[in-house]
C-alpha cells in the first residue's frame, strides 16, 4: 500500500468511528430524555423492574426524570419541590436529604395523584 491510501483508509477509519461514537451518545443521552417524549406503560413499568433492590440508584434515575414521566411511573414520585424521588403512594422512599435532615413535604404526586395536607 503506498502513502496515500493509508492516509485514504485512516482518514475514513477516523470518520466512521467518530460518527459511531456521536450517535452512540446521542442514543446514550436520549435514553431518559426519549422517555420524556412518550409515556408508554411498558417502558414505566421497564424503568422500575431495572431498579429493584437498589433504591438509591432507582432515587438517582428518578431524579432525571420530568414531572410527566415521574407520574407515569408506580415507583417515583413527584414532591411539591419540583423533584421526582422514588416513591410509591405512600411517599418518598428516603425523608432526609443527604445530610441527615428531614425533608419537609407539604403533597406529592403518584400517577398524577395528590397526596398530603396542602395539594393544590
Amino acid at each position: 500500500m503506498n502513502e496515500i491510501n493509508i492516509r485514504n483508509i485512516l482518514f475514513y477509519f477516523i470518520v466512521l468511528f467518530g460518527l459511531f461514537g456521536l450517535f452512540g451518545f446521542i442514543f446514550s443521552k436520549n435514553f431518559l430524555e426519549g422517555f420524556d417524549t412518550v409515556v408508554d406503560t411498558n417502558k414505566s413499568d421497564s424503568f422500575c423492574k431495572s431498579h429493584i433492590g437498589s433504591s438509591d440508584l432507582l432515587n438517582e434515575s428518578c431524579n432525571k426524570l420530568t414531572q410527566k414521566n415521574c407520574n407515569s411511573t408506580s415507583c417515583c414520585v413527584w414532591t411539591n419541590n419540583n423533584k421526582c424521588v422514588a416513591g410509591s403512594e405512600n411517599g418518598p422512599t428516603y425523608n432526609t436529604d443527604k445530610n441527615g435532615k428531614t425533608i419537609d413535604l407539604d403533597y406529592y404526586y403518584y400517577k398524577n395523584k395528590c397526596y398530603g395536607t396542602k395539594c393544590p
